[in-house]
């Protein structure tokens, strides 16, 4: 049988999900000319009008309730419209599971967007995290729109990075260009060819480095750490890193990278330690992938340490 795409967008009401779906299929000819199955789970104030519709060779069902997404239903649509694709407007407030276990065999996740309003996300993700974290944590690409006029924005990404550490963050102007790069606001001196991270840093710094580990280079980084040996590691590494909050107190995470320990300190348990790293990028056994790789210049073991937990 043959696969149906389907491309689920999500957001809370009033991010711009139903302007970006008109978007998509508006600049993309072959999606204009495919019968495309959409499912609206939220209404906003832009709407689907009837010319876009028909133009577009679109079905649109209207979902009332999360319990009507099953297996039943789906498979109900699809041998009512035989859709070529489908395209689900995603409710924020739904379980991301829901959608995933009731999806038929033949209909295959493609892509995941999330849309993100950053003129109030502080408001909400301060509120909302588990909201934020369940729309994000699977997504492929997550976009903030409204961005004009916001000095905030790498704290933004940093705070969804850390609930998908995969993701492309893109983030949309007015006049609807896009980019994923910005001018950091890190507290340390990104220029200095020595950096010495205050604890409250590491978090911003970790973020920062999984994403633009290259502007590291040639740099000496300094942290406290609690290093724990990869037991797993046949090259013997270290991983030094602190626990941090993700999403809220109850879920957190030991974030470090994987290190290769290029002193004569020996490292055979959980050891606290002002670490000196540089930063390179290269392959690992354990994740059989290019990754970023800490070389550890130098390590003073330091007496155990209070193990806070960290924030973003």
């Amino acid at each position: 049988m043959v696969e149906v795409p389907v491309f689920l967008i999500n957001g809370f009401l009033e991010s711009g999900k139903t302007t970006l779906i008109k978007d998509i299929i508006n600049q993309d000819s072959k999606l204009q000319k495919l019968d495309t199955l959409l499912i609206v789970c939220e209404t906003g104030e832009v709407e689907y009008d009837e010319s876009f519709i028909k133009e577009n060779h679109i079905d649109i069902v209207y979902i009332e309730d999360e319990s009507e997404l099953t297996v039943d239903f789906f498979n109900k649509l699809d041998k009512d419209f035989e859709p070529a694709r489908v395209v689900i407007e995603y409710n924020s407030f739904y379980n991301p599971e829901t959608i995933k276990d009731a999806l038929p065999k033949i209909y295959v996740l493609s892509q995941t967007i999330t849309m993100i309003d950053a003129s109030s996300f502080g408001l909400y993700f301060n509120n909302m995290r588990q909201i934020f974290n369940n729309a994000c944590k699977d997504a492929d690409l997550i976009i903030f729109n409204r961005i004009e006029g916001i000095d905030t924005l790498a704290q933004f990404r940093r705070q969804i990075r850390a609930f998908n550490q995969n993701a492309q963050i893109a983030f949309e102007a007015k006049d609807g260009s896009m980019t994923d790069m910005l001018d950091e606001d890190l507290p340390y001196d990104i220029n200095s060819d020595v950096i010495n991270l205050e604890e409250t840093d590491y978090p911003i710094w970790y973020m920062d480095c999984f994403d633009n580990y290259q502007k590291y280079y040639n740099k000496d980084i300094t942290f406290i750490a609690k290093i724990e040996v990869l037991e797993d590691s046949k090259e013997g590494h270290i991983m030094p890193g602190r626990m941090v909050m993700t999403c809220c107190e109850a879920d957190t995470q030991f974030l470090g990278f994987e290190c290769i320990n290029e002193t004569d300190v020996k490292i055979t348990d959980t050891t606290w330690a002002l670490i000196t790293v540089t930063i390179h990028h290269e392959y690992s056994s354990l994740a059989d992938a290019e990754v970023v790789m800490l070389h550890a210049k130098k390590i003073i073991k330091l007496a155990p340490q209070e193990d806070k937990i960290l924030s973003l």
